[in-house]
């Protein structure tokens, strides 16, 4: 989609990074699996706080920020562990 500016917005989601070949299925180990649950719950958490919520509770942007940094690294952590399925 073109804007009345001509600029064009950034992309929301980068996929991953673009390989030669398609690097198939991969495997994680099981402490990295629950990982993924433990930040899947953190972003439930992220995703339920309202304005009025982090007013009321004393919860700054940089808090939330800080989390989805952690959130991310972590993300990053497992995916650079993960290997492919038929190896």
């Amino acid at each position: 989609m073109t804007y009345t500016n001509n600029h064009a917005p950034p992309a929301r989601n980068p996929g991953p990074p673009q390989h030669d070949e398609d690097r198939g299925a991969q495997l994680i180990g099981c402490s990295d699996y629950l990982r993924l649950w433990r930040a899947a719950y953190a972003c439930r958490l992220l995703a339920a706080i309202t304005e009025d919520l982090a007013k009321e509770h004393g919860i700054d942007p940089n808090d939330t920020a800080a989390v989805a940094e952690y959130i991310r690294d972590d993300m990053y952590q497992i995916l650079s562990r993960s290997t492919p399925a038929d190896e």
